[in-house]
């Protein structure tokens, strides 16, 4: 028993030994071929800091174009702008693709020699980014009327974006010699061989687009039978050619047109059903297919051109507010709109906010606002005066003048009722019954009228208070006597 255990004892011993051993020296082998001389490894760190330095700008910068490139499609222009500028230009890789935002951005405003400017850089002509600018430059061409630049760019252009197109690039060239003037090269594009533009569906719906461009669809509607039938289970192609019978104007074409589209609820479609009721005075109809729409595609410019107007004619002032709001069409004037939203609010009965937008309105029209908005300030100090306690009554006074000076009849009627009534907007208020004039009404107020001379009841003749004054007179003479 006692050999055995010492047995084990030395075996465990020698085996510790062992591996303390090979540990040891594989150890120090395997520091001596990771270790680096101080230069080696200074090298070393500095490229792969560089390194890490670079993934996490260039990680930055992809973040930033891509909120930016969201916004952008959003038509939030301010913040796509915001985010592209977090971009470095001198040092991001992604230099091109966020001068081409950008240069997207002006050309959405309207500045189309900056948009231009932002992508006329010479790393713009290589080949490997000039077909995703040269598209863009053709339109700013367009826009500032430079047929001399228009020209040479479109030969370029075409070439090296052609293998995109499916369609020889119809619709570029079509479009180019338009505004070149070139009246035979766009007859020859629109007189092509009809049997081969209807025999693509997608070639039909660039040819009735460019029809309907150029306000031909007139003279296209007579070649639409020879559509097969098999293009009418396209419903884009069908919007088309109901658009086309609603711009021809006679009340069969139209027909025709709601025909085309009755079994079809995108936008597109419910905006010409709309259309054609708003022409038939079927405003309720018109409104339903407008609201329609705004379901479908929520900026649509023409759905909302059309419902808030008949928000109003239908008394649905919240909707009219709502949609209002979410008008996002550049070309009106802020101002106009928020004149427009005051008055949505006060048939809403939301006078503290229309008095707040009021305020913003007088500055904006640097305190020389029209006819309308005077007397929608009138109004709104009338109402928010008669609710208040302590009130400045001559604020109110002023509101009311200031739209009698604009020639607004019962402004200045209110105007004159300030100097009988100390809180005219609670007298107007009140539920009990009060003396009310029922000659004058709105339309009496309108009226003209003829003015006749008040007779003066003569009490004491003036020649006998002059005989009494010349007595008067003498009396005093007398007396000093």
């Amino acid at each position: 028993m006692k050999r055995m255990v010492l047995l084990l004892f030395l075996s465990i011993s020698l085996t510790y030994n062992k591996t303390s051993a090979d540990d040891e020296v594989l150890t120090t082998v395997a520091l001596k071929e990771i270790s680096f001389d101080n230069e080696d490894f200074d090298d070393s760190a500095s490229i792969e800091s560089a390194i890490r330095n670079e993934s996490f700008s260039r990680g930055s910068d992809i973040d930033s174009l891509l909120h930016a490139k969201f916004k952008l499609i959003n038509g939030d222009l301010k913040l796509a702008k915001f985010y592209l500028n977090r971009i470095d230009d001198k040092t991001s890789k992604l230099f091109a693709i966020k001068k081409r935002y950008q240069s997207t951005i002006a050309f959405m405003e309207g500045h189309f020699k900056e948009s231009l400017d932002f992508i006329s850089d010479k790393k713009f002509f290589e080949i490997s980014i000039y077909p995703h600018v040269c598209l863009l430059r053709l339109i700013n061409f367009m826009a500032l009327n430079n047929a001399d630049s228009l020209q040479r760019e479109k030969k370029s252009c075409m070439y090296y974006t052609g293998k995109f197109s499916k369609n020889d690039q119809y619709w570029l060239d079509t479009m180019v010699k338009l505004k070149l003037k070139d009246a035979r090269g766009v007859k020859k594009n629109m007189m092509t061989d009809i049997d081969s533009v209807f025999s693509d569906d997608e070639m039909s719906k660039l040819w009735l687009k460019t029809g309907l461009y150029l306000n031909n669809e007139k003279d296209m509607l007579t070649l639409i039978s020879m559509l097969p039938e098999g293009s009418y289970q396209s419903k884009r192609l069908r919007e088309i050619v109901a658009f086309m019978y609603l711009r021809s104007g006679s009340a069969a074409d139209k027909q025709k047109a709601l025909a085309f589209v009755d079994d079809i609820d995108s936008a597109n479609a419910e905006n010409i059903k709309g259309n054609i009721n708003l022409q038939n005075k079927e405003y309720e109809l018109a409104f339903g297919h407008f609201r329609l729409a705004l379901q479908k595609k929520q900026d649509s410019t023409n759905s909302l051109e059309r419902a808030i107007p008949l928000s109003w004619l239908l008394n649905q002032w919240k909707d009219g507010l709502a949609m209002l709001d979410s008008n996002t069409n550049k070309t009106l004037d802020p101002r106009n709109k928020r004149a427009i939203r005051v008055a949505f609010l006060i048939r809403e009965k939301r006078f503290a906010e229309a008095e707040k937008e009021l305020a913003l309105l007088k500055i904006d029209f640097q305190q020389v606002p029209p006819f309308e908005v005077n007397i929608m300030d009138s109004y709104v100090s009338l109402i928010k005066g008669e609710g208040e306690k302590k009130y400045d009554k001559r604020k109110v006074e002023e509101s009311a003048e200031t739209a009698c000076r604009s020639f607004d009849g019962i402004s200045c009627w209110i105007s004159l009722q300030f100097i009988e009534w100390e809180n005219l907007g609670k007298t107007i208020k009140r539920d009990e019954a009060i003396f009310t004039d029922k000659e004058m009404t709105i339309d009496s107020l309108k009226e003209k009228k003829v003015l006749i001379p008040i007779k003066e009841t003569i009490i004491v003749d003036q020649k006998d208070i002059e005989e009494l004054d010349g007595e008067g007179i003498q009396l005093m003479k007398r007396v000093s006597k």
